[in-house]
């Protein structure tokens, strides 16, 4: 799907870590109405990237999932997106 289409690619490594900086933000803050929005964009980005295991890594997240994760969980996660997104750029 994304051969030869370049400028999507490239869409995706710019904004991105921007997203993923935003989830962060939520998930420490424990804010789970930006962190539900936030969630659902970066699933949207992956999925045009075909990355399943970055999108069933979000898909799993639940409030009581997100409440009872330590903060290396947490950071562990974002850094797995991130790589992600780094194996593109």
């Amino acid at each position: 799907m994304m051969q030869g289409n370049t400028a999507l690619v490239d869409d995706f490594v710019h904004h991105t870590p921007q997203l993923i900086d935003r989830f962060e933000a939520s998930l420490d803050s424990g804010d789970w109405n930006a962190l539900f929005g936030t969630t659902q964009r970066l699933m949207s980005s992956f999925r045009l990237l075909q990355e399943t295991d970055a999108i069933d890594s979000l898909r799993v997240l639940s409030e009581e999932r997100v409440n009872a994760m330590t903060a290396k969980e947490r950071s562990l996660l974002c850094q797995r997106l991130r790589a992600v997104v780094e194996a593109f750029a």
